[in-house]
């Protein structure tokens, strides 16, 4: 047994929604709550977090109507339905403080989060996210500004693309093309990669598109302006997805927050560098007093 293993708990959420809660790690530091990407799994982070682990508690959950969380009550799949959510699962467990770590696109879910409970948050760390990506960022050629389109789109043909993406993963070669596509740098854990494919694929597509297109395609750059707590961003400089002008306007719209940049690392970073992004963590968290 390690500071990692758990059993899912069912919590109810603001509209009767049934999440999975994630209660990890153990020690007396303040609580680490893991804001994921949509759809994503905690193979992107277990090897980072390890050493956190031993530390302090961690708490990580399930997007509603994806993984191991049920249906959605309601319609809301929106950044602030996922805040209540997780907040739902930090009463749950009794943490009153917290400190927050992202990935991805839950970095905009983050943000919601610091700005909805400013008492309770009491430092951030962005990893490969900004502020989101609105539509007016493609006038910057920035092709991902187009993915909440493409979502929005995609999730009405949701059977058919999760039934080609569970046949890709399912090919025995994926490390290999994998390795090939150079989406991923040369020290990544592809095991931990395509497991990561493999839960994305597994999931309801039409709940897991929508929800990006609500979450990343809503700006977060006015909440910005309302955090005050200590932040850090941390990014790869061969990052497809966050643009490095994404990354320079999160940062200036949280104060002048830190940026570390991983040279070779891509929007993959915590299965690229664990170590040193479990040790920028842990830096960070000491010296913020956490």
């Amino acid at each position: 047994m390690n500071g990692l293993d758990h059993d899912p708990i069912l919590v109810g959420s603001f509209d009767g929604t049934k999440i999975a809660v994630r209660a990890m790690g153990r020690g007396a530091g303040i609580p680490l709550l893991v804001v994921n990407a949509i759809g994503a799994n905690l193979a992107v982070w277990r090897r980072a977090l390890i050493d956190v682990a031993r530390d302090r508690p961690i708490v990580a959950w399930d997007h509603r109507g994806l993984h191991a969380s049920g249906p959605p009550v309601s319609d809301r799949l929106d950044a602030r339905a996922h805040t209540e959510d997780a907040i739902a699962a930090l009463d749950h467990l009794g943490h009153e403080e917290f400190a927050a770590v992202s990935w991805s696109n839950g970095s905009r879910i983050a943000l919601e989060i610091a700005h909805r409970a400013p008492e309770r948050c009491r430092c951030l760390v962005l990893v490969s996210g900004g502020y989101g990506h609105p539509l007016g960022r493609a006038l910057r050629f920035e092709l991902a500004s187009i993915l909440p389109v493409a979502a929005s789109v995609g999730k009405y043909f949701g059977d058919a693309l999760g039934g080609a993406l569970r046949r890709l993963v399912a090919r025995p070669e994926l490390a290999g093309m994998i390795r090939q596509s150079g989406m991923v740098g040369a020290t990544a854990d592809t095991a931990a990669l395509i497991e990561l494919l493999r839960a994305f694929a597994d999931c309801d597509q039409k709940i897991l598109l929508h929800s990006f297109q609500e979450v990343v395609g809503d700006s977060g750059i006015d909440l910005m302006r309302e955090i005050t707590v200590p932040s850090l961003l941390i990014a790869g400089d061969r990052d497809q997805f966050v643009s490095p002008s994404l990354i320079e306007e999160t940062a200036r719209g949280l104060g002048g927050a830190p940026v570390i940049l991983y040279e070779g690392a891509t929007h993959y970073l915590p299965i690229e560098f664990p170590a040193r992004l479990s040790d920028d963590l842990r830096r960070f968290l000491d010296e913020t007093g956490m």
